[in-house]
């Protein structure tokens, strides 16, 4: 069995961790050779093929590797929550909550018999990746999360809402008593999640699996979550099985370490191990298919799997004309606002209005050839922004100016006067690489349709060009044209968002806006799909407006890169000087909260628990101020570096302050 080191596993018997008395001397879990097969149109499809593995008591394992290596599907094996389509072949699954206790095989139980029932949710509770669409939405937050405590525990029906109330408050929501009245659709995603985390714990289990709790979360969201999911594992004395493919979040979580590839554990061990000598070739590569802080600036990320792709002749003219304006300015932001307008409360006579900023005078250039990044917590304005741009939603003032030409040739387009026919226009020049690949590509259409739908709405050639050049848009994304009739559920992850950027090429656009395109992805396919866009960018001449959460991949693809907080830009800089000299709080406490995939520079959980800056209330003059913030701008410390801070503030006081 590929065993982890039995060192992590000596906590004494019954020692107390938080007021849970639980037995930390055995293994809660032992899978012993399991094999697990899918029925495909009658054919059995052998996709975990002898899995053997640990998890002690009160540790954590982690189980990572690509997308399709194998990793929900065995969680899911020992929840006892397989398809239907899916069962077990040969091996075991060993249960045991107590050294004492007679292992019990998960692998023999049927799905409804009532050991099986008193397990789930009692004893081992899930964690799922997505909690808007794990939570109903027609219950409210306390009758989800009573159900499992009523389900589980022979309780009064008076104490199921204290209980439940007592289970908020320890997960960390600010008002714990006003929650259990509340709908999911009314919490924001940090607290879905913790709602979810809630929900998983109100039975003190002796076994969480967190199946990538924290993939859909911002950077500092997601430090909370991890810095809970530990506190909570103290207090209560449970093992967690982290379901992941974020080195970074392995590097800070993880006891030991169980790496799968196509349904194989390829390496086990103890995570000081994992990560100072791997041994198997698929784990080296996964480790330097990471993007992360520490690596240098013009290093390339090492994919497991690269790309051939091949530029069409019918670009090269236009590739040439775009490499001669390189680092002009394309698009000047000046201003830019975004207000909502909700009712706050209704009454007689109408309700209050209420006013949200969501884009509050944002200023910035984007020049022909670069790469500029917006990042920021989720809800900071990053894809508003973005959406304004392109005319996806009505700005409420600023400006958005489109350059051409240059010298005295040099004209401009208000791009926020267009009118509809302009719009359409002018969509040729801007378009957009979605977050989700999935959901961006229309299931009831060909890859072929796909490709050739932007050139129809646009008057493209005729049919035999459009499918002509929607071969060479997959030759250009490092796809075979054979692939043009088949439907997107046919690919992997990765293969759907490079047909979502062979759509956004083509009709053969200037600037490419991409919204989060590489947060869904696995490690090894974020590599690949990071260096199609740094390769395309080049050989295209094309330029890049490129959001993202991730800090990391953000240093990685990015020329400049501008911070939001709450809607403004409070920093603004080339690459390397925001990541070797930020200035502004914010900035620094974002860069504080980046799990690095290396064990010489881990999370401090202890500044997280802190009322760190984040939230603004604690940052120092000059970057604050008793006003609604009239009096902030963007002060210029050097020639491409601009940070927020109050009108008139001196740039060497400012540096000094930071």
């Amino acid at each position: 069995m590929a065993q982890a080191s039995a060192s992590a596993n000596k906590t004494n018997e019954g020692e107390q961790q938080g007021g849970v008395s639980r037995d930390y001397s055995h293994d809660i879990i032992r899978v012993d050779d399991l094999h697990l097969a899918i029925d495909l149109k009658g054919a059995d499809i052998e996709v975990i093929r002898g899995a053997s593995f640990r998890i002690p008591a009160g540790k954590t394992v982690a189980l990572v590797g690509e997308s399709g290596s194998g990793k929900s599907i065995l969680s899911q094996a020992i929840l006892g929550i397989l398809p239907n389509v899916a069962r077990i072949t040969a091996g075991n699954i060993w249960y045991r909550e107590n050294a004492s206790d007679q292992p019990l095989d998960l692998a023999g139980l049927k799905d409804d018999s009532a050991e099986r029932i008193a397990l789930r949710g009692g004893k081992i509770s899930i964690i799922f990746q997505e909690p808007m669409t794990s939570l109903s939405p027609l219950h409210t937050i306390g009758n989800q999360i009573g159900e499992a405590l009523e389900l589980h525990r022979d309780i009064a029906r008076n104490e199921v809402q204290t209980t439940v109330v007592q289970m908020l408050d320890l997960v960390g929501f600010p008002n714990p008593e006003a929650a259990w009245s509340m709908y999911p659709m009314e919490l924001s995603g940090g607290l879905r999640q913790r709602a979810m985390i809630a929900m998983a714990l109100i039975c003190h289990p002796a076994l969480l699996i967190a199946d990538e709790p924290t993939t859909a979360l911002d950077v500092s969201m997601q430090a909370k979550i991890l810095s809970l999911l530990k506190e909570l594992q103290l207090k209560l004395g449970m093992a967690v099985l982290l379901i992941t493919h974020d080195l970074g979040v392995v590097a800070n979580m993880a006891d030991e370490v169980v790496v799968m590839y196509h349904g194989q554990i390829m390496e086990a061990g103890p995570r000081e191990a994992i990560f100072k000598n791997p041994q198997h070739q698929y784990l080296k590569a996964l480790l330097h298919a990471v993007p992360d802080l520490s690596m240098g600036y013009d290093e390339k990320l090492q994919s497991l799997r690269d790309i051939d792709h091949e530029i069409p002749a019918s670009m090269i003219g236009e590739i040439t004309e775009r490499k001669t304006h390189v680092d002009e300015v394309l698009l000047k932001v000046r201003g830019l606002r975004k207000e909502f307008t909700t009712k706050k409360s209704t009454g007689w006579f109408g309700g209050t209005a209420n006013v949200l900023k969501a884009v509050d005078d944002v200023t910035f250039d984007v020049r022909r050839g670069e790469c500029f990044g917006l990042v920021g917590e989720s809800g900071c304005g990053k894809t508003t922004t973005l959406k304004l741009i392109v005319r996806a939603l009505s700005a409420s003032g600023g400006s958005v100016e489109w350059l051409e030409g240059d010298g005295d040739d040099q004209s401009s387009i208000d791009l926020l006067g267009l009118n509809n026919a302009g719009v359409k226009a002018f969509r040729r020049k801007i378009q957009m690489v979605f977050q989700d690949p999935f959901s961006s590509l229309s299931p009831r259409s060909t890859v072929l349709n796909i490709l050739k739908e932007p050139m129809e709405v646009h008057s493209m050639g005729s049919k035999k060009e459009q499918a002509a050049y929607a071969a060479e848009l997959m030759r250009l994304v490092g796809l075979q044209p054979t692939f043009l009739g088949r439907y997107p559920h046919s690919f992997s992850g990765g293969q759907r968002q490079r047909i979502g950027i062979a759509r956004a090429l083509a009709l053969r656009p200037e600037l490419l806006v991409c919204d989060e395109p590489v947060s869904a992805l696995d490690v090894s396919v974020q590599a690949q799909v990071l260096n199609l866009l740094k390769q395309l960018q080049e050989e295209l001449g094309l330029t890049y407006i490129f959001i993202s959460h991730n800090l990391a991949v953000v240093r990685y693809i990015a020329d400049r890169i501008g911070v939001m907080f709450k809607g403004q830009l409070v920093e603004m800089a080339n690459r390397e000087e925001l990541f070797e000299n930020p200035i502004h709080p914010y900035t620094k406490a974002l860069l504080d909260v980046v799990p690095h995939a290396d064990l010489d520079h881990p999370l401090d959980f202890d500044r997280i628990n802190r009322d760190m800056a984040a939230e603004g209330r604690d940052w120092s003059f000059p970057f604050s101020s008793q006003t609604d913030g009239s009096d902030m701008e963007m002060i210029t410390i050097s020639e491409n570096h601009q940070v927020r801070a109050i009108i008139g503030s001196d740039p060497a006081t400012i540096s000094k302050a930071s």
